[in-house]
């Protein structure tokens, strides 16, 4: 990363400092002591960074893994002495026995080597992490959202959802996984959906568990969707992973030697603070995305600041936490009822922090998941939002959800598709819609916040 690099020459140029003028004033002493504690600070919280984007890229190549058979690729993702906890059939322990595990569940041999026999789907998409680092950057956790394609040509088709809580641990200065708990939440036939699903009683185990026992149970029970439940949060009454430096004004510097490096460290120090927003916002959608799957209304308004925004749709404005709370309770009771599917995925986001790192916009797409009195629906959409830096923790300051389409599950969203709800009678918004438009068949066009990254224009200006 260039920001590496620039420390790593400021260290240099600092030596080079101290190596040429033993004799420093003791003012200047104590400048140049000043200039290393951050120059050592600002490598630590590049480290943290690093650790994240890593952590990011190797839960992503797992899902790329299992959807081709790779098992054992998949499996070397993890330390030898790690652990998988597969929902409610019982905990693996090593390497090997979670190479088994993955071939088993993917539909592959444990005799024929890597590869997915003619026929078998397997795509297990790994999105939405949540990402958090130890202070000494040796391990890590993180919360990840599994959606599911998985079948076998002419026989089955099936969707599936589960959350993922993983911890990391650093080896040899590289990441690993240490431990992975998959809280399955259903496996659904493509005919009927997930709404048409009954609920479990009894012992729920997999097949796989019953030829393929577990190293011991799982540490507690629970029951799949229609039932509720919500898997541990790891970073719950965390805020590190939704804080980044709090921003702060370039100070004027003497313009001498040292003062030219303190110039360089500030504008770094600067520039680092913006990529820990662009992580810290990831992980406030993201966290904003799984408590509104499971009707956690008090938590995602918790998410916003004091004055913030919330539109959806075509049902009007919110203001404030107290009153976005409310808006969210529109998609059901505080926790939701059995029966009830509520999964908002957050994925494709493009963010862009401020120079200052005092605000931020993205944009985010939302492929969406109901059910509701047993009919399924789909639903997609598209959010252009915006962020303030709160003294280190970042916070929504405006959401704004632009509804694409709504639509039955058994007929599509081409057939018949479902219009937006209209501003709540019970619980009014306290404005009106900022823009009126409908959802399909019509097209509306959500604003780009941002330009063109290659041409620097905005979206339909005409080409010279």
């Amino acid at each position: 990363m260039k920001i590496r690099s620039s420390s790593a020459w400021m260290a240099a140029a600092l030596l080079g400092v101290a190596w040429c003028a033993p004799g420093l004033a003791q003012s200047d002493a104590a400048r140049l002591a000043a200039l290393k504690a951050r120059i050592v600070a600002l490598d630590h919280e590049t480290a943290y960074v690093e650790a994240i984007t890593r952590i990011q890229r190797l839960g992503q190549a797992f899902g790329y893994y299992t959807d081709k058979g790779y098992f054992g690729e998949a499996a070397d993702l993890f330390t030898d002495d790690a652990t998988f906890q597969w929902g409610t059939d019982g905990v693996y322990k090593g390497r090997q026995r979670i190479r088994e595990l993955l071939t088993l569940h993917g539909g592959g041999s444990l005799k024929e080597g890597p590869g997915l026999p003619f026929g078998r789907l397997n795509l297990r998409m790994q999105l939405q992490p949540v990402v958090t680092v130890s202070a000494d950057g040796l391990t890590a956790h993180a919360r990840w959202r599994e959606w599911g394609l998985l079948g076998e040509y002419q026989k089955s088709a099936t969707w599936g959802d589960a959350t993922i809580e993983d911890d990391y641990i650093k080896q040899d200065g590289v990441w690993m996984i240490c431990a992975r708990r998959y809280y399955l939440n259903f496996e659904a036939p493509y005919q009927g959906g997930w709404a048409a699903l009954k609920p479990v009683t009894g012992d729920w185990r997999s097949p796989v568990a019953r030829e393929f026992p577990p190293d011991e149970p799982a540490p507690f029970q629970y029951q799949p969707f229609p039932a509720v439940f919500i898997p541990p949060y790891d970073y719950a009454g965390n805020l590190r992973a939704i804080q980044s430096r709090p921003p702060f004004d370039l100070p004027e510097r003497p313009d001498d030697r040292l003062g030219r490096l303190e110039k360089l460290a500030d504008t770094r120090e600067l520039q680092l603070g913006r990529v820990e927003s662009v992580r810290a916002i990831e992980n406030l959608q993201d966290m904003y995305g799984y408590y509104i799957d499971k009707g956690q209304w008090r938590q995602a308004a918790a998410l916003f600041s004091h004055d913030a925004s919330y539109e959806f749709g075509q049902s009007g404005v919110y203001i404030g936490n107290a009153h976005i709370e409310r808006a969210l309770s529109l998609m059901g009771p505080p926790g939701l009822e059995p029966g009830q599917l509520n999964n908002y995925v957050m994925a494709q986001q493009v963010i862009h922090v401020s120079a200052d790192n005092r605000t931020a916009k993205a944009r985010w797409r939302s492929d969406v998941e109901l059910a509701r009195d047993g009919v399924g629906r789909w639903g997609g959409g598209v959010y252009e939002n915006e962020y303030v830096n709160d003294h280190g923790t970042w916070k929504f300051s405006k959401l704004h959800y632009y509804v694409t389409f709504w639509g039955d599950y058994d007929q599509g969203w081409a057939a018949r598709p479902i219009p937006m709800d209209p501003p709540s009678r019970t619980n009014p918004p306290d404005r009106p819609p900022t823009v009126v438009y409908q959802s399909l068949p019509k097209l509306q066009v959500v604003p780009f916040d941002y330009a063109n990254p290659v041409t620097g224009k905005p979206l339909g200006e005409d080409k010279e």
